[in-house]
């Protein structure tokens, strides 16, 4: 029997009308936007080269994760649902990377099926020779579909195709609606819904998804992971291996969805298995109580304690923005030499906490801290705000907190 073929299962001869069977399962892995070769260019200059080649090292770690959660999972093949490079030159170095881990899989009786997306478009063949025997890249222009039975008995219809050129705006949802089978997977590198953080390659709609024949809608191309019903089973985007910046869809866990299907061919829920060993945070750090500047670096360094610790031992690659009502003169002004000085400061004593980890970009949004006192002298909205709801207060039962929250908004906006 090949490694590829239903792995046996059996079941005791257990018989009575207390007996209820065990409903089977199977599973497959469900990754996109690998990344691979990804230079992380955006981590801008606020990162040293010696991090930045650190960093580098690190990430490249993912993809080794994402082949050990298969294996551990014990999936019986894997979809990748394109973006597997960063750039369509393909580094040598991704691609011996990549090579090497579809070898692993398909050493452990894992199948694998690809598309390319509009960073590595299939713009000339593979050379099918480099690539193990259990490794299908379904072809640009046209539907590709493979049958395989999984260890279950369950036989699954897995359908894709491939992006021919880096900028694929026509809908390619449609080829995939003659398809027949007991359960159906369809891999697309797509748009749902015209995210407008994404190109708008491939686009679709969920009604679009919805009334397609496919069960499993095995996705890439957004970085945000995503998880959505329909009638027939689910849509879904993994998000991105591992993150590359400090954007938010960057941000938080990342890694690849595990996809069962019961013998009776039904697809259950997804569910999400973090693969990153560098994690991109946003942390917003509140000023209001922090009287002094020499302050600034112990509020800093024990926000950034909590959020590395919530990180589970992965280094952090922050982007740091201080919020809030500040008498502080650097925190307001981030054009002064006061300003330059201080993120400085706080970049460097932030290395300490943040260990293999950096600060990658520090912003300040803070206002000046309101004198309500001061402020209803003043001819201005705000002060005209303040004496009338003074008035009010004093003829009805203003809520006190509700105040607070108009005058803390019309401040802001000042």
């Amino acid at each position: 029997m090949s490694a590829f073929e239903g792995k046996p299962t059996s079941t005791a001869d257990v018989t009575g009308p207390w007996y209820c069977a065990p409903v089977a399962t199977a599973k497959f892995l469900h990754a996109a936007d690998l990344h691979l070769g990804a230079p992380l260019k955006s981590l801008g200059q606020a990162v040293s080269p010696a991090a930045r080649e650190r960093l580098l090292t690190l990430v490249n770690g993912a993809y080794t994760r994402m082949i050990e959660v298969a294996k551990s999972e014990q999936v019986d093949f894997v979809v990748l649902a394109g973006d597997i490079y960063d750039d369509a030159e393909r580094d040598p170095g991704a691609q011996r990377r990549f090579l090497l881990g579809l070898r692993e899989l398909v050493d452990a009786g894992i199948r694998v099926y690809m598309v390319h997306g509009n960073h590595d478009p299939l713009t000339r063949d593979i050379r099918q020779g480099l690539l193990p025997e259990g490794v299908v890249v379904f072809p640009a222009g046209k539907l590709g579909v493979e049958t395989v039975t999984m260890s279950n008995g369950v036989e699954v219809t897995v359908a894709g195709v491939s992006y021919r050129k880096k900028e694929e705006l026509e809908t390619l949802v449609p080829l995939f609606g003659g398809l027949t089978g007991q359960t159906v997977v369809g891999v697309l590198h797509t748009n749902v819904g015209a995210n407008t953080m994404h190109g708008p390659y491939a686009p679709t709609s969920p009604e679009e998804l919805a009334a397609s024949p496919v069960h499993y809608w095995a996705l890439g191309h957004i970085h945000l992971r995503s998880v959505n019903r329909t009638p027939r089973g689910w849509w879904a985007y993994p998000g991105n291996l591992q993150g590359r910046s400090v954007k938010t869809a960057e941000c938080g866990p990342k890694g690849v969805l595990i996809v069962s299907v019961d013998d009776n061919g039904a697809v259950l829920e997804p569910e999400f298995r973090e693969c990153s060993t560098v994690r991109f945070a946003r942390l917003n750090v509140p000023m209001d109580d922090v009287a002094e500047e020499a302050e600034v670096g112990d509020v800093v360094n024990a926000a950034l304690a909590d959020e590395v610790a919530r990180a589970d031992g992965m280094p952090l690659v922050v982007r740091l923005e201080f919020t809030g009502q500040t008498d502080i003169p650097a925190l307001r002004d981030t054009t002064s030499s006061d300003w330059v000085s201080l993120s400085q400061a706080v970049v460097e004593e932030a290395a300490d906490v943040l260990g293999d980890g950096v600060v990658a970009k520090i912003r300040s949004s803070c206002v000046p801290r309101i004198d309500l006192a001061h402020e209803r002298t003043r001819p201005t909205l705000l002060g005209k705000v303040l004496l009338a709801v003074d008035e009010a207060e004093a003829s009805f039962d203003v809520r006190q907190d509700a105040i607070e929250i108009l005058v803390n908004a019309l401040g802001a906006t000042r």
